[in-house]
């Protein structure tokens, strides 16, 4: 009975072991997580958004195809070119793209990030006035580039 209990309590040690912990939470400094939400969705105090979310990728392209899908949509629908470029590495490559947009009597700025992975597209999103997200943009891109950003 006991040569048993030793036993069990290994293999549950090993087990405890080999498991992977959930990746820590990318909210960019100066944020704060909502509460009871399904994907991570993020305010600051200037009311900057941040969200990450998981798409399936459908239809099944690479990450390529998305950018330019992704940037004839947003430019067609009237926002402006701000910024784009390349994230993430060789094993996890992405695509940000940065835009401006009129809303009332303010500017804002829009990004969308993409990381595609085979069946599974990650897309970051943030957005603010355009004054309160240029003081933000350095933690954004800060959590863009971590290599958790990629893997949500």
């Amino acid at each position: 009975m006991t040569a048993r209990l030793v036993l069990l309590c290994l293999c549950a040690g090993l087990l405890a072991a080999c498991t992977t912990p959930p990746p820590a939470s990318q909210t960019p400094a100066g944020f704060a997580d909502y509460e009871g939400t399904q994907k991570l969705q993020a305010v600051n105090a200037e009311r900057v958004v941040y969200q990450v979310r998981q798409l399936d990728n459908k239809p099944r392209a690479d990450l390529a195809f998305w950018r330019v899908a992704m940037k004839e949509h947003l430019l067609k629908s009237g926002y402006v070119l701000v910024a784009e470029g390349e994230l993430g590495d060789a094993a996890r490559p992405g695509y940000y793209i940065e835009t401006s947009a009129p809303r009332g009597s303010a500017d804002y700025n829009y990004l969308v990030a993409i990381f595609v992975q085979d069946q599974h597209i990650t897309v970051i999103e943030s957005a603010g006035e355009l004054a309160a997200y240029k003081a933000r943009r350095e933690q954004i891109f800060a959590t863009l580039k971590a290599p958790a950003a990629a893997t949500r």
